[in-house]
């Protein structure tokens, strides 16, 4: 069975109840299932005599029946309360009681009489909101003890304790749907992971633990959440049935299927939460490219005059609504959601997807129209699973080409690329028309070159079909498709004409804009100009923001290029703000597999930039949890994750993760091609192969040919590996050509050569920038020089900064700092280097060490000597970053 520790990352909280106990207690309150009895318990581990009470709703009408255990047999005729305070007169007794708010009024005054006569220590817990004896709520209320109340586990508590109940790491959706679903209770976070390894859901794959599919109810978790929702009557029953399959529920469409009184129940016993309901929103936008404005200072409105927003019921609990849909049977629950629909389904307003799903599991859908939009309502927000099964439906039920279309559309989506196949023959010369068939054409092409790698099929199918084409919007979409295969096949001369010849057709619509930007900045970003391609990508993020749709696609498309370009302009920030505008399409669009995985990698390529290779390999890993069939962000995630291990030196991971990629990754397009073709030479240089990681790079630099972006870094590989001489003049002439502040920065690092002061100012530079182990190796490689030229004093401050800076990277381990070691201090050496790194004068030294001021001076100098540092600022920073 799994132990979930509720209090891990609580560390202070226990630190805190820990001094309150030493001091004479406290009183830990929070809802049921918060760990409250888990946290004291660790807090009094390893405590001498501790004398454990737990008090039940059984035994609250019996005077003293939960200390019963504790005292002698016989009470006396006399004063019970002295009596029994003078059985647990022991000396550094602490009392703990479990659940005080349920004390009898006797125990509970004993308890009171304890703390104030300061006989004993008491660690009390109670369950916030519940009703406690006077004598427990006037421990906290008269400032007797203090009182802790535990919030529910925060998102990144959760997290850890997940992660150290399972032993091993837990990819980030995974730990927010848990999270989200146990509303951040320990007990609850606890069911859920022992259902979902029973049932299969949550296990571990390539490492990393992941969740798939829906919540299984075990009788476990059953059994607790229905104590949790206690007796209910048949009208109480029914309204949860409602909600539980409709929230949020309008109060005045509910109030037409169950009574208000009954809903007044329901609230009074916090089974339901009734709020304000803000009006109906668009799509969801998980983006927030552009910083919020500033909001208008206005007079404030009389409240007479502000509209009330509509009520909206929901579960108190997310784990209610899974208890009580599963304790449903199939004819119940048919008649519970054809209600739905019929009722709230009738109101203007109401949100068609939710209607159509509600038909559909209700048996009562029967209109195609109605289901195809509701398919392309869920396809819009990456609901994947839900938006096949409706489009499957609006097929059956007769909804031909258009139906197809929408099903089609998700399955690609989805990565399931031979399904697509099967449902798309023959409809793309079915009778329809201009728009449908173009789009029919567009998602045949996308999965011809995206899921099956037939690139010249797709582009061929696209441009016949635009030939044939008379409407503008039709002509451009198939345009805009075909240019994004030429963007990803490299293609720029074409790519250039095609972005001119859908400039020619107008007028163009938002959507076609947009979708123009992103060629425009991948076609600037291979041309060098990383700077215009940044400011094209963010123009167009913002134009994404002012649309009714979120286009999550487009959007990804273009973050993606924001995050190459923000990379060559030298901007690892904005790179990084990319890559998590990205991923947070996956997260908020329903959990979309090919973005997660895909930003995933691209997270993991900024944190290997900065110098955190087991971060890189920790998002990488995560990013491949998800990987199902062959597709194409398999490869970039593969080759990314193989780079990032063989920077820690893990030939074995790096030879798995090759592999992997022949499987799952499809090798197609200059951005997959070329990420493996970069982590070539690193995967050499793990094996002890330097000659032949040279010539790796060298080799990728020929093949970019006309990409400046992929030779620039493997040129630039070269001179990592000790070999600049090779390519200084290949990288002055690239730096020439291309914007930003890093690549004049990479021909400056292969110029330096043998010059270590040149050196230094590369590693400095490389350091602002944020990529660490870049400015470590910089730092080793003057080293080595100052070394040749025979300037030990220079050369060790060379050895100690890269020390310094490697340690920050997480284990990396390249040519360039082999042999690199910790500068070699004594124990007496560090003692002192840290007190005066700490500000101490060489006088305070000699004192707090009773050592004379000389001998503090004498060692300070021979600290500096062995470390090449000169001052105290500089030992700080080695000693303390």
């Amino acid at each position: 069975m799994r132990h979930l520790w509720p209090f891990a990352g609580r560390e202070t909280q226990l630190a805190t109840i820990r001094s309150a106990v030493e001091a004479g207690g406290a009183v830990v309150a929070g809802p049921a299932g918060a760990g409250k009895s888990r946290l004291a318990a660790e807090v009094l581990s390893g405590t001498g005599d501790v004398a454990r009470v737990l008090a039940t709703a059984a035994a609250s009408d019996l005077p003293l029946g939960v200390m019963a255990h504790l005292l002698p047999a016989q009470p006396p005729h006399g004063n019970v309360i002295r009596w029994a305070a003078d059985a647990l007169d022991r000396e550094r007794l602490v009392l703990m009681v479990d659940d005080a708010h349920l004390l009898d009024p006797v125990s509970a005054v004993l308890v009171h009489h304890l703390v104030t006569g300061g006989r004993a220590r008491v660690l009390a817990t109670t369950r916030s909101g519940e009703r406690a004896p006077d004598a427990v709520t006037a421990l906290w209320k008269d400032d007797l003890l203090p009182r802790l109340d535990l919030a529910p586990l925060t998102l990144r508590e959760a997290g850890l304790v997940l992660a150290g109940a399972l032993g091993g790491q837990v990819e980030a959706p995974t730990v927010r749907r848990l999270w989200r679903a146990s509303d951040g209770n320990a007990l609850f976070l606890r069911e859920l992971v022992l259902a979902g390894e029973s049932g299969g859901a949550l296990a571990e794959r390539r490492g990393v633990w992941h969740w798939s599919g829906e919540i299984p109810v075990t009788t476990r978790l059953r059994e607790l959440i229905e104590s949790r929702i206690g007796d209910v009557d048949p009208g109480e029953r029914a309204a949860l049935e409602l909600v539980a399959h409709g929230e949020p529920l309008p109060v005045d469409a509910l109030t037409a299927l169950a009574p208000p009184e009954t809903l007044r129940r329901l609230e009074d016993r916090q089974l339901v939460t009734i709020s304000p309901e803000p009006l109906p929103a668009r799509l969801p936008e998980p983006l927030a490219v552009r910083p919020p404005e500033p909001l208008p200072v206005r007079p404030l409105e009389p409240l007479a005059l502000r509209p009330l927003e509509p009520l909206a019921v929901r579960l108190a609990h997310p784990l209610y609504g899974e208890v009580i849909r599963a304790g449903c049977g199939t004819l119940r629950t048919r008649e519970v959601l054809r209600s739905l629909a019929d009722e709230v389904g009738g109101r203007t307003g109401a949100d068609p997807l939710r209607v159509a799903v509600w038909r559909l599991d209700s048996g009562t859908a029967g209109d195609p129209a109605a289901l195809v939009e509701a398919c392309n309502l869920a396809r819009s927000v990456r609901d994947l699973r839900l938006a096949a099964r409706l489009g499957r439906a609006a097929l059956a039920a007769g909804g031909g080409a258009t139906a197809a279309l929408a099903l089609a559309s998700v399955l690609f989506y989805d990565d399931r690329y031979d399904e697509v196949e099967a449902v798309l023959p023959g409809l793309t010369d079915a009778p329809a028309d201009d728009m449908t068939r173009a789009d029919l054409v567009s998602v045949h092409a996308l999965n011809l070159f995206w899921g099956l790698g037939r690139e010249a099929d797709a582009r061929a199918m696209l441009t016949d079909a635009h030939a044939t084409m008379t409407g503008t919007e039709p002509r451009q979409g198939l345009l805009v498709m075909r240019g994004s295969i030429e963007y990803t096949m490299g293609m720029f001369d074409q790519l250039g004409r095609t972005v001119a010849e859908i400039r020619r057709i107008a007028p163009r619509t938002s959507r076609f804009e947009i979708g123009l930007a992103s060629l425009e900045g991948g076609r600037l970003l291979h041309e060098g100009r990383a700077r215009q391609a940044v400011a094209r990508v963010d123009e167009a993020l913002g134009s994404v923001g002012d649309l009714r749709e979120g286009m999550p696609s487009l959007t990804a498309t273009l973050a993606v290029t924001g995050v190459g370009a923000a990379v060559l302009a030298g901007d690892l920030a904005a790179a990084r703000r990319f890559a998590d505008i990205g991923y947070r399409i996956g997260e908020d669009y329903v959990g979309w597999d090919r973005a997660l995985i895909t930003f995933g990698a691209l997270r993991g390529r900024m944190a290997r930039l900065q110098g955190r290779a087991a971060e890189a390999v920790r998002l990488c890993r995560q990013a491949a949890v998800r990987l199902r069939g062959r597709t194409l962000h398999g490869g970039l995630c593969l080759a990314e994750l193989a780079h990032a291990y063989a920077l820690t030196g893990d030939v074995a991971a790096v030879r798995t993760t090759t592999e992997l990629a022949g499987e799952l990754g499809l090798r197609v397009g200059h951005e997959v091609e070329f990420a493996f073709r970069l982590a070539r030479p690193w995967a050499l240089a793990a094996e002890g192969d330097l000659a032949g990681a040279v010539e790796a790079a060298l080799e990728t630099a020929d093949a970019a040919g006309d990409l400046p972006t992929y030779e620039l870094y493997a040129l630039h590989d070269v001179v990592r590996l000790g070999a600049s001489g090779l390519v200084a003049d290949r990288l002055a002439r690239l730096a020439g050509s291309v914007e930003g502040d890093l690549a004049p920065l990479l021909a400056r690092h292969a110029a330096a050569d043998d010059a270590p002061p040149e050196l230094d100012a590369v590693s400095l530079a490389f350091e602002s920038l944020g990529m660490l182990l870049h400015a470590a190796e910089a730092a080793a490689q003057s080293a080595a020089a100052y070394g040749r030229h025979g300037l030990p004093r220079r050369q060790r401050a060379a050895e100690t900064r890269a020390w310094r800076l490697a340690r920050r990277c997480e284990g990396a381990r390249t040519p360039a700092l082999t042999g690199l070691t910790v500068p070699q201090l004594t124990a007496r050496q560090r003692q002192i280097a840290q007190l005066a790194a700490s500000g101490l004068s060489n006088q305070d030294i000699a004192d707090r060490l009773v050592l004379s001021r000389r001998t503090v001076a004498n060692t300070l100098v021979q600290v500096y000597e062995r470390t090449g540092l000169n001052s105290r600022a500089e030992l700080a920073d080695l000693l303390f970053t």
